[in-house]
């Protein structure tokens, strides 16, 4: 499937940015500015199928998400950069597209069965979540901007991917493996996704590994500036 996908920048250098489920290109607002504006970088948002503006689908399985990336994105872009689930698939889709680097944000390598739940709940409370009960939960504390952003990413979401996403991560975790380009995985304080265990193995094989202290899952959004200070030495030309 082809993606809709937006254009920012008009760097010399390009990369790629894949969101994770629940959300859009626009999950990337703040954290793309600082791309363009800091690093002059030229950037691809990605919606992925059932997000966005991209098309519904009857199937939502790792292989179509990633085969789905493989088909919109360029070969041999300076960074792929995926967080969550687009971590996931973005990795996946690695050795097919030759970034010049593969960059995951608390990448969807394994989803616990507290995840699982946790999407689920998600799933059936978030209709009936208001504005302040989104303030209160803590969740996108960014301001109001990224709730608002959060809120329309919810509405244009194809949430029966929901069941499917919450179980695979548990059957089909990312094995760890050398990596097939340079890379680098962010990881969340208490990462819910890539455990202590796991980490290490991926740092044993290759992988550049590094913790944000304080960072929720979707750093990218809570804490777009720490986050792009923490990559500073792969961002910059």
């Amino acid at each position: 499937m082809r993606l809709f996908t937006r254009e920012l920048g008009s760097g010399p250098r390009t990369a790629a940015l894949v969101h994770g489920a629940s959300e859009s290109s626009t999950a990337w607002h703040d954290f793309a500015s600082i791309l363009v504006e800091k690093h002059d970088l030229s950037l691809i948002l990605v919606d992925q199928r059932g997000h966005g503006e991209s098309p519904r689908s009857d199937s939502y399985t790792l292989e179509t998400f990633t085969q789905d990336l493989i088909d919109t994105l360029p070969v041999g872009l300076d960074l792929l950069i995926g967080q969550s689930l687009g971590g996931r698939v973005a990795a996946e889709a690695a050795p097919a597209l030759a970034p010049r680097r593969f960059i995951g944000i608390d990448p969807g390598f394994a989803v616990s069965w507290r995840f699982g739940m946790a999407m689920r709940l998600m799933n059936r409370v978030r209709p009936l979540m208001s504005r302040a009960a989104i303030r209160r939960a803590g969740i996108k504390r960014t301001g109001a901007g990224s709730i608002d952003r959060q809120m329309a990413n919810w509405d244009a979401w194809d949430s029966r991917m929901v069941p499917y996403l919450a179980t695979t991560g548990r059957r089909t975790e990312y094995t760890p493996r050398p990596p097939a380009v340079p890379s680098t995985i962010v990881l969340a304080e208490d990462s819910v996704v890539v455990s202590p265990e796991r980490a290490r193995e991926f740092g044993d094989l290759g992988w550049d590994v590094r913790t944000l202290p304080g960072a929720p899952h979707d750093m990218h959004i809570q804490m777009p500036t720490q986050l792009a200070a923490l990559l500073d030495d792969l961002l910059t030309a």
